[in-house]
């Protein structure tokens, strides 16, 4: 028997505990709890505070400190404690409610919409696209500019002035020469410097173009293998397709693990399938292991005692418990059929022999075995008229002439069938 959930029943079913975990935000019992989760950090908080005030407080502001502490406390404690029976109140309600669950939505699976579209992954490094920033040179200085000396003019011209003229002219000459050199020095280390910030920069743009060529490489083996796994993935939906047109067992096995992981129970009561497709017979067989009575709820109510500072609890008469197991069991048998007819739209599926077992361990022998709560084989002509929005579902499964445990809460196998392990 399938075992494991494939490709797509795995796909389906993370989908549909996203979807169902978003509704449950919005149902009543869920608010409840939420606004207890909020009155629980609030109070929290406020004991915090309270407490750290205490402990700031002079001798004579401390006992009222300490007692605003005190009420804080209580006052989280006791929120604690309506956040853990409102979330009991929503696992209540929701293994009370596990048929009519899958009545609100319809189980069948549009397979076009397993199909995948290849999206191009973005560049994960977008910065190397812009290129590096020239760098700002320096300026080089100015060449200096030989001013010569004015030449003599008037009397000053026939009195030695062509002597004066001259000296000046050399002293001119002289300071004119060390200025070119000055700005030689000058202009040769401004060049040196623009040159370590052209090789720097060629460096960086180099070292950038030789990362986004890297980055591009490796974006396009992911884009690649990305293409190739959703080329892998159609085509395994496209077989899977073709698979249900001709009949194949192993497609049909395929669909109703797509179908089953689209059926999400709450976490106080998960299910797990085991199933196979006779195509001779047009039949499904399918195993439904429900969780251990030992695993199951059976907490009535939290409360608080202000004395001793704890927690306690009340549990659920055993009774009732033995009611809600039993409920729940029957209640699996029947949205385990429904969901099968109504997901098989092409009506491949004639006949369902299913059964709602459960993993324990014989304490005779300490060997593992399986105890078979319900048995119930049923055909698409006789299940599909059942009102089961309206119906008690153990009486349903007695009109369909199912098998059903005396005791599923104390494990007791069906009559005349024993235990198989």
């Amino acid at each position: 028997m399938t075992r494991r959930r494939g490709f797509f029943a795995e796909l389906q079913h993370q989908q549909r505990l996203a979807q169902q975990r978003q509704a449950q935000m919005q149902r009543a019992a869920t608010r409840a709890h939420n606004e207890a989760v909020r009155e629980a950090q609030r109070f929290a908080r406020e004991q915090e505070r309270a407490a750290a005030a205490a402990m700031r407080a002079s001798a004579a502001e401390r006992a009222s400190a300490e007692r605003a502490a005190k009420l804080a406390h209580i006052a989280a404690r006791e929120a604690e404690v309506e956040e853990r029976n409102a979330q009991l109140a929503v696992s209540y309600d929701e293994i009370n409610n596990l048929l009519n669950a899958t009545l609100e939505v319809d189980d069948w699976v549009d397979l076009e919409l397993l199909r995948e579209h290849s999206a191009e992954l973005p560049l994960n490094r977008p910065e190397l696209l812009t290129p590096t920033r020239p760098p700002a040179y320096q300026v080089p200085p100015d060449r200096p500019v030989f001013v010569p000396p004015p030449p003599p003019s008037g009397l000053s011209g026939t009195l030695g002035g062509n002597r004066r003229h001259a000296a000046q002219m050399e002293s001119a000459q002289q300071e004119y020469l060390n200025r070119v050199q000055h700005w030689q020095l000058a202009l040769s280390h401004t060049c040196a410097m623009n040159a370590e910030l052209r090789d720097r920069w060629r460096q960086q743009e180099s070292a950038r173009k030789a990362a986004l060529a890297d980055a591009k490489h490796e974006l396009d083996e992911a884009n690649a293998e990305r293409r190739r796994q959703t080329e892998e993935s159609n085509a395994r939906l496209d077989s899977l397709i073709i698979g249900l047109r001709e009949r194949r067992p192993d497609a049909m096995d395929e669909y109703v693990s797509i179908v089953m992981a689209n059926s999400i129970y709450p976490e106080a009561f998960e299910v797990s399938y085991e199933h196979s497709f006779d195509a001779g017979d047009h039949e499904l067989n399918i195993s439904v292991l429900a969780p251990h009575p030992d695993t199951f709820p059976t907490i009535k109510a939290f409360r608080y005692n202000k004395t001793s500072d704890e927690i306690t609890s009340t549990s659920v008469p055993v009774t009732e418990t033995k009611r809600r197991y039993a409920s729940a069991i029957a209640q699996t048998a029947l949205r385990t059929a429904h969901e099968v007819f109504e997901a098989d739209r092409e009506k491949v599926i004639d006949s369902i022999a299913l059964t709602v077992a459960v993993n324990t361990v014989d304490s005779a022998t300490g060997h593992d075995v399986r105890i078979d709560l319900v048995r119930l084989a049923t055909d698409r002509a006789d299940f599909l008229p059942l009102e089961l929005s309206r119906v008690e579902p153990s009486a349903t499964l007695d009109y369909l002439a199912a098998a059903v445990s005396k005791n599923p809460y104390g494990l007791v196998p069906l009559a005349n069938h024993g235990v198989r392990g």
